[in-house]
């Protein structure tokens, strides 16, 4: 697994890229850590053992502003970069809504931009079939 932490103003997020499976003990140990619900724990173990292709998660806590993003195993290049997309959106949406800002504006958008490049590096290894090996 590849981890990746990153800071959002006031928010620590950590991005865990799976792209070989997920070591299930280790997130559910992160989620614990993050005071995620007994509700949540049980529902993120349950789509790590369906081990489904093509899926992440994210989970945010707005209480504490930490957040854990996780991108599972994914069939090509452009199924990793939409998996990614899609749960960065949900990371922008909590933090922005966290924040107050109106969801609709500029700045949820700023948000996700400015984590997808934070992750280039990952995003330019995972996110490419050339380079997926």
């Amino acid at each position: 697994m590849i981890y990746r932490d990153l800071y959002i103003g006031r928010w620590h997020v950590l991005f865990v890229f799976a792209p070989d499976g997920y070591d299930d003990n280790a997130i559910l140990d992160i989620l614990y850590d993050l005071d995620a619900t007994d509700y949540i724990l049980v529902k993120a173990e349950q789509k790590m053992r369906e081990a489904r292709l093509n899926e992440g998660f994210t989970f945010s806590n707005k209480a504490t502003r930490k957040a854990l993003v996780v991108i599972g195993p994914t069939t090509s290049a452009a199924q990793f970069q939409n998996t990614l997309v899609h749960e960065i959106h949900h990371l922008a949406v909590a933090v922005a809504d966290s924040l107050g800002v109106d969801l609709e504006g500029e700045t949820p958008a700023y948000l996700a931009g400015d984590s997808a490049m934070s992750l280039a590096d990952i995003i330019c290894r995972l996110g490419c079939d050339c380079r997926r090996d």
